[in-house]
């Protein structure tokens, strides 16, 4: 079972990763349509709890059920993190294992420093960080649960930092080969930068989650992780769990100094299966098969049986030495509180609305009323605008945890985490930065891979009626306006036909942008585009609910071009004998 977890931990963490290393976004639209960040718990539950329906929450009813069989399998199999904390304590443990290193100082130095002992488990800090969890998705705050959720913490290392890191490398490697005249690496589209407080944030992450496993195992998972916390709670009544058998257990502390989770302690042959990860790291190391997989009937009507003794071959499940497990009453009791999660924070999933009147805008800006004009860096009816699917900023702040995957998957890298822009509340959740790009008019990848539906998916037909926000247009800073020079970037490059270029001023041959507010989706090609510097002369504003766009109509066009009236002269025929008529 111990090569088994491994071998599946380190392909579930290579199809996981798989989404932040795609640099060049080269993955099939199958992977996005079935990706694994569907089988994390946070997501899962988020999801369920909008109204997203039983299969939405497939994962998290699966885990809690198989929890209640095995133990804790998501831990060791399904949690990236936990599966990265266990590479990092390898890496740190192969000097004091290797044979040719482990007599140096260095290697001398890791198996001394790095043995794990036995601890206390810190019970007041895992009911409250499942307390704090429950608290912060019954109030809509998932952005500041995405810092102690796993897969969000994971998701802010590869999306902020390897994700970007591989692309600048790789765009540095294609700048060199260019000047030397070799043009077999592609640059990587977009502008893949982040800004150096969310760069700073995600490696306090990494280095604080690197150094807790490297020194204290996975206290992390039994500490502070709300997804370890809950899970283990429900192991507590597991049908199966792993014990140490006092028949065969010698007292050697193999098992002891093995353990990453500092729940075996042998001096009193106690395993505390509600900490354990089932990494089978002890089951591996005893030689006496001291750890065994003990047998609990949920009514307390198991059967005793005589433990299998040291080197004698695998006996049937069902002569396995049990152990009295829960009674009637605790059983009784469990189920109440697992239907509790369900219904406590149960909330209605928004609808689209595609009728009704236009909305007026977000309340966000880039930067807050209180900031003089002239320090702006964007005009003030500038409105952060929401991700494609994200039906409203409201569904959106509730279901997003932050976790950068529609981040890195961004073909454009428009996409970019937010600090300040969303405020306190919205902290590392995305936003729509088109000062480096626009969104793309066909393409649907972030609303593919986001696993907790804050943006739910969309067909391409669909995402291209969506809209996102409304483009406003200020005459007095056009430079048709300010300067009488021709442009007209913005009515050329509107996927949807909705700017149309009015007459300005004739006797130069200058138009001015108008803009179909009900036509526009918000894409921000017109703003990405506009050459006006500090203050664009368009901008989208993002609107709070997202609508359906109408289609543009040539009945919609206020300039209506005159055709030249029809000759009344008859035409001349064409000589069919000269083959050069003309």
């Amino acid at each position: 079972m111990r090569w088994a977890r491994i071998v599946f931990s380190l392909v579930f963490f290579t199809l996981l990763s798989a989404q932040f290393l795609d640099i060049f976004h080269r993955l099939p639209d199958s992977w996005y349509r079935y990706h694994p960040a569907q089988t994390q718990i946070i997501p899962s539950l988020l999801n369920l709890l909008g109204g997203g329906g039983v299969l939405a929450g497939a994962a998290f009813i699966t885990f809690t059920v198989t929890t209640l069989v095995f133990g804790r399998v998501y831990c060791s199999f399904f949690c990236p993190l936990g599966i990265g904390m266990d590479i990092v304590r390898w890496f740190a443990k192969f000097p004091g294992k290797n044979r040719f290193l482990k007599k140096s100082a260095l290697g001398r130095f890791c198996a001394r420093a790095l043995r794990l002992r036995w601890a206390p488990a810190w019970k007041a800090l895992r009911i409250g960080a499942v307390g704090l969890a429950a608290l912060l998705i019954l109030f809509g705050l998932t952005s500041l649960l995405g810092f102690l959720e796993p897969y969000s913490l994971f998701g802010k290392v590869f999306g902020l930092i390897v994700f970007p890191g591989l692309s600048l490398a790789n765009n540095g490697v294609s700048d060199y080969m260019i000047s030397r005249g070799v043009y077999t690496v592609a640059a990587v589209n977009g502008d893949v930068r982040v800004s150096m407080a969310a760069f700073g944030l995600a490696l306090l992450i990494l280095a604080g989650v690197s150094a807790l496993s490297i020194w204290r195992g996975r206290i992390y998972c039994n500490t502070l992780c709300p997804v370890g916390g809950f899970l283990g709670w429900l192991a507590r009544f597991s049908l199966l769990r792993l014990e140490l058998v006092p028949e065969n257990c010698t007292r050697c502390g193999l098992c002891e100094r093995e353990c990453k989770a500092q729940c075996i302690e042998t001096k009193s042959r106690a395993l505390d299966f509600s900490r354990c990860v089932l990494c089978f790291d002890c089951v591996a190391t005893c030689p006496r098969d001291g750890v065994q997989a003990v047998f609990h009937s949920p009514f307390g009507l198991a059967e005793k049986k005589k433990p299998r003794k040291a080197g004698a071959s695998a006996a049937p499940l069902s002569s396995l030495p049990a152990a009295a497990g829960m009674n009637r009453r605790q059983f009784v009791r469990s189920v109440p509180a697992v239907a509790a999660l369900f219904c406590s924070a149960a909330k209605l999933k928004e609808g689209q609305s595609l009728s009704a009147p236009p909305d007026p805008g977000g309340p966000y800006e880039i930067l807050p009323d209180a900031t003089p004009y002239w320090l702006r860096g964007e005009r003030a009816d500038k409105r952060l605008t929401v991700p494609p699917g994200g039906v409203s900023i409201k569904n959106f702040f509730y279901k997003c945890t932050g976790c950068q995957i529609c981040v890195a998957s961004c073909p454009s890298q428009i996409l970019k985490p937010s600090l300040t822009e969303w405020g306190l509340a919205g902290i590392m959740q995305p936003y729509m930065d088109f000062t480096k790009g626009y969104c793309v008019h066909e393409c649907t990848v972030c609303t593919q891979v986001c696993p907790s539906d804050a943006l739910r998916s969309l067909s391409v037909e669909e995402k291209k009626v969506e809209k996102l926000g409304t483009a406003i247009f200020r005459e007095d800073l056009c430079i048709v306006k300010t300067d009488e020079t021709d442009c007209s970037a913005c009515g050329e490059h509107c996927p949807v036909t909705a700017i149309e270029m009015l007459p300005y001023n004739l006797d130069k041959h200058l138009y001015i942008p108008h803009v179909h507010e009900e036509v526009c989706i918000g894409c921000g090609a017109c703003e990405y585009v506009c050459p006006v510097l500090p203050h664009k002369a368009l901008v989208v504003q993002g609107a709070n609910t997202i609508q359906k766009a109408k289609l543009f109509d040539e009945s919609m066009r206020l300039h209506k071009v005159q055709e030249p009236p029809e000759s009344s002269e008859p035409v001349p025929e064409l000589d069919t004998e000269n083959p050069f008529p003309f």
